[in-house]
């Protein structure tokens, strides 16, 4: 996981391109006024969905886990807690991984951590890292966020 700030590009310019061009976009966009839904950036390589829900209880969710794209979570507004773990095969599945979503999902996560974000914050999830997004900090509460998905094939 990598943790940062948009208005922070010192932070990250030393990122791989593919990273680098994902912040560009997020920080060159007025993300407040984009709507719900899916953007392309560069194809199926790097495209973005834009989701607006309330936060929900920790203990409410299941953590998922990608095995194509490296996610980008970025906060456009209000604030969630996102609990993530390093892979290992630890981490009880919950539900069989969908190759055309993506995904699978574990019910708990070994050795897991969590951080707090803010609007303008990012957090990237490599391919296999288990994250639990979208979380109440104190009480449910509306957000807005953006998940660049990245494919992984743009790293090697």
């Amino acid at each position: 996981m990598i943790l940062g700030h948009i208005t922070q590009p010192d932070t990250y310019s030393y990122l791989p391109d593919a990273f680098r061009r994902s912040l560009a976009f997020l920080a060159e966009t007025d993300m407040v006024a984009l709507s719900t839904g899916r953007h392309d950036i560069d194809g199926d390589n790097i495209y973005v969905n834009v989701m607006a829900f309330d936060t929900q209880p920790a203990n409410e969710k299941l953590a998922e886990v990608h095995k194509e794209y490296i996610d980008i979570q970025f906060l456009i507004s209000g604030e969630e807690r996102i609990g993530f773990a390093l892979a290992n095969g630890n981490n009880p599945i919950a539900k069989e991984y969908d190759g055309e979503s993506d995904f699978y999902l574990v019910e708990s996560m070994e050795g897991e951590c969590e951080v707090i974000m803010s609007p303008g914050m990012f957090a990237i999830f490599l391919t296999e890292q288990p994250h639990k997004p979208g979380c109440n900090v104190s009480a449910s509460t509306p957000i807005k966020k953006a998940v660049v998905k990245v494919h992984k094939s743009l790293l090697v």
